[in-house]
């Protein structure tokens, strides 16, 4: 099989979930001997944009990387029809297609696409909400299978976004709300469509059991997307109280906590260390409201300990509930009950730590998960263009 992953950003420390979902599907392909390219941009950062990386050809833990420069972005426009589409929840048509031009492109990278692109099986193209996986698609079409990261936003519900997932030549959701979402809320109608999942290591180190518990920790972007304004505030509103809690943060992004006894920064940080860190906490939080996975809840679930996730939330909730693997809050007091739940019954919190393990084991190691993209492949490889369900 000989793959190319189109992604806008991709490097080791590059923080991001799309990110994070194409380098491990490359290097576990890579690993299992497909042929597998990346082409991405010279970009480290999805606000900047500047080409940090050089371009051309690099091998990055056996995967081929072809970097190419950004060569247009029109930030001050964008910004204004970002401002509309957050404040009207959607753009006229021309204000769509004004949208996707004035976002980060690479002009090199496009010539590429439609130059290569009959050479491999497939191309792999994520997310949506980047326009430039929109170009990239629309290089060829035929070719293209979208993974699109779907969430409940703005983004979501523009004619565009139909148009995209309607015309690759299939879609694969990372669960079974996204395909909902996409297919029964939104009511588009990919060609072919399936759902795959995104795979997770499971840590190899010696991860300690007996720690005291009391920590909390957040890992990801650090966003008002994620929500993590909201678990600053409910953990220092806790904290002064005097709850016994204190939020370990991994991660980098614009809104990081505040100085204050109440949390601990540590920015990006190995996975080694993010696995020891997990493992010796009372509960991994992650308060998302717009996933479409989460790679965070399944890392927590490697290590062996509950998360404690947002209500309103339909993926991670599905997630927790599928596996007993933690709680859910909708509110500051809930959010409060859960955390001294967890601590009053430890036995059960670590019960729910072990059911998250197994899930993950079962369904989400990259071995299985490839297995599953192999069997999609094939199916529809072997339909004859209409409307293919895996």
């Amino acid at each position: 099989m000989r793959l190319a992953v189109i992604v806008h950003r991709y490097s080791e420390d590059v923080a991001g979930g799309a990110e994070k979902l194409a380098r491990g599907f490359a290097e576990a392909a890579a690993q299992r001997g497909w042929a597998i390219e990346v082409w991405t941009t010279c970009a480290r950062s999805h606000y900047a944009w500047e080409n940090v990386f050089p371009a051309g050809a690099i091998e990055i833990n056996r995967v081929l990387v072809r970097r190419f420069p950004v060569t247009h972005w029109d930030h001050f426009y964008r910004a204004q029809l970002e401002f509309r589409l957050n404040l009207l929840g959607t753009l006229p048509f021309d204000e769509q297609l004004a949208w996707l031009e004035t976002g980060a492109h690479s002009a090199p990278l496009y010539q590429h696409i439609r130059a290569h692109a009959s050479e491999f099986d497939a191309l792999i193209v994520l997310p949506y909400a980047m326009p430039l996986a929109h170009y990239a698609a629309w290089c060829a079409p035929n070719r293209a299978i979208v993974l699109p990261c779907l969430h409940d936003e703005p983004y979501a519900y523009l004619q565009i976004t139909r148009l995209l997932m309607e015309n690759a030549r299939g879609v694969i959701f990372n669960s079974p709300e996204e395909r909902a979402l996409a297919l029964c809320k939104l009511k588009i109608q990919p060609r072919r469509f399936a759902v795959m999942g995104a795979g997770v290591e499971l840590p190899t180190l010696d991860l300690p059991r007996d720690a005291s518990r009391r920590d909390l920790v957040y890992v990801g972007r650090l966003e008002h997307g994620k929500n993590t304004h909201l678990l600053y505030h409910y953990v220092q509103r806790y904290f002064e109280s005097g709850g016994d809690i204190r939020l370990i943060v991994l991660g980098d992004g614009p809104v990081r906590p505040p100085a204050h006894p109440a949390f601990e920064y540590r920015g990006f940080v190995s996975e080694a260390d993010k696995a020891r860190a997990c493992a010796a906490a009372l509960a991994i939080c992650q308060p998302s409201v717009n996933e479409s996975f989460s790679f965070t809840i399944m890392e927590a679930w490697a290590s062996h300990r509950p998360v404690l996730v947002h209500h309103d939330c339909a993926v991670t909730q599905a997630q927790v509930r599928r596996c007993d693997g933690g709680l859910w809050f909708r509110d500051y007091e809930e959010f409060v009950g859960a955390l001294e739940w967890l601590a009053r019954y430890p036995e059960r919190a670590n019960r729910m730590g072990r059911n998250g393990a197994e899930f993950v084991r079962a369904n989400f190691t990259w071995d299985v998960v490839l297995n599953r993209f192999a069997r999609i492949f094939a199916e529809w490889q072997n339909s004859n263009g209409e409307a293919m369900r895996a």
